[in-house]
């Protein structure tokens, strides 16, 4: 196997074989005794392994790195084309009977009801997200990229490397503030404008802290815990004035904590899990009054972790992820406020640990992640239909500890780590100008 390939699991390659043989969905849950959703969750997953995008290119992994044998092709055949491996490829086995005119018709009009039911909402959202633009944050594109063009474009790098530091947006700014870098634990507020494609310095944090998030509400940024050069988690919120540069300290935290996740919504602010000491970690919510600088404890989540993403949706709060030390997660909970209760949500693609989660429209955006193992792609979640699907990521592997924020029309991810500290300042087209004629 190439070393630039995950490995795959013995259900994986069983299906993968199948697959090459050119069997649907179907027929593969059938062969195996599994559901057809199930089959749609390994293949999802043999195409992040494999970094590819469609079942011929599986196969032609499969066949390259000789974990299948097409019949009538040697070595010479490996690198035959696509078409040539249908002509080829082992027949199904005779429990699946040849199918009658009729059937196929039927099964032609089925299928294309699961298409129109598969891209309807998101063409909805083009046309929603067409018509919410606003026409004073900039210029936007009429058209969506092609197929094969990326929506990811990369802008200034950060001045300072570094990961697990909080990326908040305020007014038409970006900033970037505390984290891990090269030299440890740090203070630095850097600030990105957009408009000119520039970094500036702010005022330093008074408490340097890695392992933290932010927030903006109102004219303020809030800052709560983190951990510090020990990874001693803090109890300090430290609030900035992006106005003056000025910092001020807000009520401690009713516990010290970092690597929570932290959402706004309705003018209050919840802190989600987070590691609270070695291999301690919290399922436990609390919420913050900025105008009585009060804090109150809320119903736990229903798994105590960190290096999770939280975002506010549909006057709801969404957990997702996590990691705690032990396991990483693909996990999916919401919170609602109204009744103080939770329920959940579809479970991600892949488990994401130290991953970033922003909030556009109906959909949030499952950025980087990877504490355990290396991913090929990022996910979009469809809250309208609870679906998660994959997304083209600019950073592949480890990419952990990364910030991210929404600036109308771009989604922006900042810094994290990959094999070191990284710099990057990534901003994907999250939102389309339709211009009907």
């Amino acid at each position: 196997m190439s070393d630039e390939l995950a490995p795959l699991s013995d259900r994986e390659m069983e299906l993968l074989r199948l697959l090459a043989t050119g069997a649907t969905n179907r027929e593969i849950a059938q062969e195996l005794y599994i559901s057809v959703n199930t089959v749609k969750v390994h293949l999802r997953n043999i195409y992040g392994k494999l970094d590819v995008a469609s079942r011929t290119e599986a196969t032609m992994v499969a066949v390259r790195e000789g974990w299948i044998v097409v019949p009538g092709m040697g070595e010479e055949g490996k690198g035959a084309e696509a078409g040539d491996l249908a002509a080829t490829a082992a027949p199904l086995p005779e429990r699946w009977p040849r199918v009658s005119l009729a059937k196929r018709l039927s099964l032609v009009v089925a299928s294309l009801v699961a298409v129109i039911a598969l891209f309807l909402p998101q063409l909805l959202a083009l046309g929603a997200n067409g018509d919410q633009n606003d026409p004073i944050s900039g210029v936007f594109p009429t058209v969506a990229p092609g197929a094969n063009e990326s929506r990811w474009r990369t802008g200034a790098q950060m001045p300072t490397p570094r990961t697990d530091l909080a990326v908040v947006v305020h007014g038409r700014r970006i900033y970037a503030i505390g984290g891990v870098s090269n030299d440890g634990v740090t203070d630095r507020v850097e600030i990105y404008d957009p408009d000119v494609d520039a970094w500036t310095s702010g005022s330093p944090k008074p408490t340097a802290v890695g392992f933290v998030s932010a927030v903006a509400l109102g004219d303020k940024i809030y800052v709560p815990g983190g951990l510090d050069a020990g990874r001693v988690p803090q109890n300090v919120l430290e609030i900035y004035d992006p106005a003056t540069g000025a910092w001020e300290e807000g009520a401690p935290l009713p516990k010290a904590l970092g690597a929570y996740g932290l959402a706004t919504l309705d003018g209050a602010i919840y802190l989600l899990g987070g590691r609270a000491g070695p291999e301690e970690y919290v399922a436990s919510v609390y919420r913050y009054d900025p105008a009585g600088d009060t804090w109150e404890e809320l119903s736990p989540m229903a798994q105590a972790r960190g290096f999770l993403g939280a975002a506010p949706l549909d006057d709801k709060i969404y957990v997702v992820g996590g990691y705690d030390d032990n396991t990483e997660y693909n996990a999916c909970e919401v919170y609602h406020p109204a009744a103080d209760s939770w329920t959940t949500c579809a479970p991600l693609g892949m488990p994401r640990g130290g991953l970033a989660l922003v909030a556009v429209r109906e959909q949030l955006y499952a950025i980087g992640g990877g504490m355990d193992r290396s991913l090929a792609f990022n996910e979009l979640y469809d809250s309208r239909v609870n679906v998660w699907r994959p997304i083209e990521t600019p950073v592949r592997g480890q990419w952990r500890g990364l910030g991210a924020g929404f600036l109308n029309p771009y989604l922006y991810a900042i810094g994290g780590f990959n094999r070191g500290f990284l710099s990057v300042n990534e901003r994907y087209q999250a939102l389309y100008q339709v211009v009907l004629p």
